[in-house]
């Protein structure tokens, strides 16, 4: 079941039905909910920054239109009085004292030189005012804002004076706009510090004019190039969203009349749209909670439905592993019981067979052993005893000589260490010994065999050549038992170039890739050290290759057939795995795979 895929079991299928079934409805009611909230409430967070714009737009020029009313004023009186200079001077004064709006009033001439002036030098200039632009064919003219020396911004407004529908000179005033800025100061949006809105106004070019970042309007920056200012620019009025400097925002705009400019409510999306979020939210729970409730009725469902098939595979496959023991239970008198049944009593047979063939097995597999013991240990037996007769014929005659008696011993003695070879031998792949593992360098164990067995190689003119990949090749290995593995693959190499030749040693870290051979035993998941022994001998004949590592399966005539397959047997307890290719007569390659670190 595990190596099965998700999409092709049958469970997954049954609830993944049921889920739908409930949950699709949900979820489309959910999702045109989402829409259809998140659109009012992006209008309406529109249109409420549109009316607040409108107000602010209103409240300026009403400012505005009170400046001008007041100018017109002063400008009708002086139409009406036939007044000394000092009269006119007396005016202007009283109405700059008047109203704070005013920061300086001045009567010119048809020319734009000063008759008359606020300012408290009193000095006249005598010469047209170059800051100021003189209305011929309109009502007024409202020069651009400009900052004053003390940071307040400010306007220059100018009238005509008429009498008797003739131009006779012109009143100009010199107006404070603080409190636009104070106006644009007080609009906020939610809440300060978690991305309130606020206002500002640009003039007809795009410069700000008024704006709570103070430096902004100082330094006269010009929004003609942004998205807004480009909006502003071909819009008259309307709402828009964009990318800003800070992130999104919803941004309001509408003019303000007479003068050009124009008033901007702008508010980060994320404050904007909160509520349209927090909606959000709430319907995503809600679809949550339904999926979950749906998917908690469905297991109990599909539980009761697919849990008699699930033990049912579940069962075959421990029977597949093996494990006979185990019986398949699925409650009930259906079908499904029924074939449980016919698997359980299956299993039951299948165990008893398989304990007759373990024993015949084992049977067969010592009758094998004690021929062989019996044939390798008879020879030297004979060997012994045929020493052992000479040797007493020797010891029986008088003037026996003492230098054949130690050789006879020797013989013998050479014999029993033999057949405790064979023993030993034979126990340690019968009962090998329990592995000690320890982090130990590949590369460092190698060397240290290579060290010991150097004086061989070079009495048998073999040429040892060590290629290691990566200077530090860690694996957990009982050094003992592996320094006899590398020993063993060594000696056969040895063995297999009688006339000399040369020996390759090759380490490296890899990790295999899958080749579709299920007899491969490597983990495609696991990283290994392979060690590489490659020499240049006779090769190996392809109907013994494939019994090399066969128990007293040789082709020397003074080997026991146990080298080879003792050195498997202790990779395989490292987890990892022998392999060997071979070409008669161009030598052999024998690859070790150990699980690195």
């Amino acid at each position: 079941m595990a190596s099965m895929p998700l999409r092709e079991r049958l469970w997954p299928r049954l609830l993944l039905s049921h889920i739908s079934l409930a949950t699709i409805p949900v979820l489309i009611v959910g999702l045109l909910l989402l829409t259809t909230a998140r659109q009012s409430i992006e209008d309406t967070v529109a249109d409420g920054n549109f009316e607040v714009a409108k107000r602010a737009s209103n409240e300026i020029r009403l400012y505005i239109e009170q400046a001008q009313n007041i100018i017109r004023q002063v400008a009708d009186n002086m139409d009406m009085l036939d007044a000394t200079e000092i009269e006119r001077q007396k005016i202007i004064e009283n109405v700059v004292v008047s109203h704070e709006l005013f920061r300086e009033l001045a009567v010119l001439d048809l020319e734009g030189r000063e008759e008359s002036t606020t300012r408290l030098d009193g000095f006249l200039q005598s010469h047209p005012r170059e800051d100021i632009e003189l209305p011929q064919d309109i009502e007024v003219t409202i020069s651009p804002v400009y900052i004053a020396d003390d940071g307040l911004p400010m306007v220059s407004i100018t009238l005509p004076i008429r009498r008797f529908a003739e131009v006779t000179g012109y009143v100009t005033a010199r107006v404070n706009l603080k409190d636009m800025w104070e106006l644009v100061d007080s609009v906020q949006l939610g809440r300060r510090g978690q991305g309130f809105g606020y206002a500002y106004v640009v003039s007809s070019t795009g410069r700000l004019i008024a704006h709570p970042e103070r430096e902004r309007v100082y330094r006269q920056e010009d929004l003609s190039s942004t998205a807004i200012g480009k909006a502003l620019q071909t819009e008259k009025s309307g709402t828009l969203i964009y990318s800003g400097e800070h992130g999104e925002v919803v941004a309001a705009f509408t003019p303000i009349d007479l003068m050009g400019w124009k008033v901007v409510i702008e508010q980060p999306t994320a404050e904007a749209f909160a509520r349209s979020r927090e909606m959000k939210w709430e319907i995503s729970i809600l679809m949550i909670v339904s999926a979950v409730a749906a998917s908690l009725i469905g297991i109990l469902v599909v539980k009761k439905i697919a849990h008699p098939i699930y033990e049912l595979v579940r069962g075959t496959q421990l029977f597949a592993q093996g494990q006979l023991k185990r019986t398949i239970d699925v409650p009930g008198s259906g079908e499904l019981t029924m074939l449980a049944d016919e698997f359980n009593n299956m299993a039951m047979n299948l165990l008893e067979k398989e304990k007759q063939l373990q024993r015949a097995e084992r049977l067969a597999t010592l009758s094998k052993f004690a021929s062989i013991l019996s044939h390798e240990i008879r020879n030297p037996l004979n060997s012994m005893v045929i020493n052992l007769q000479i040797l007493k014929r020797d010891m029986d005659k008088p003037n026996g000589v003492s230098d054949k008696r130690d050789k006879y011993y020797d013989r013998v003695m050479s014999e029993i260490w033999r057949i405790d070879g064979l023993v030993e031998n034979f126990l340690t792949y019968a009962r090998p010994p329990e592995l000690s593992p320890f982090p130990y360098n590949i590369n460092d164990l190698i060397d240290e065999v290579i060290d010991v067995h150097q004086g061989t190689a070079y009495e048998r003119s073999v040429t040892i050549t060590p290629l290691y990949g990566k200077p530090g090749l860690m694996a957990a290995v009982d050094t003992h038992q592996m320094k006899q593995v590398f020993l063993n693959v060594m000696i056969n190499a040895f063995d297999a170039m009688d006339n000399g030749g040369a020996l390759t040693i090759t380490t490296r870290s890899l990790t295999p890739s899958w080749t579709g051979d299920l007899t491969r035993d490597i983990s495609t998941r696991q990283k290994y050290i392979t060690i590489t022994f490659q020499d240049t001998g006779c090769g190996i004949d392809a109907d013994q290759l494939e019994r090399i590592f066969e128990v007293y399966f040789t082709s020397k005539s003074a080997g026991t057939g146990l080298g080879l397959p003792i050195a498997q047997q202790i990779v395989e307890k490292h987890e990892g795995k022998i392999e060997v290719e071979s070409t008669l007569g161009l030598g052999t390659i024998f690859t070790i795979w150990l699980p690195a670190l």
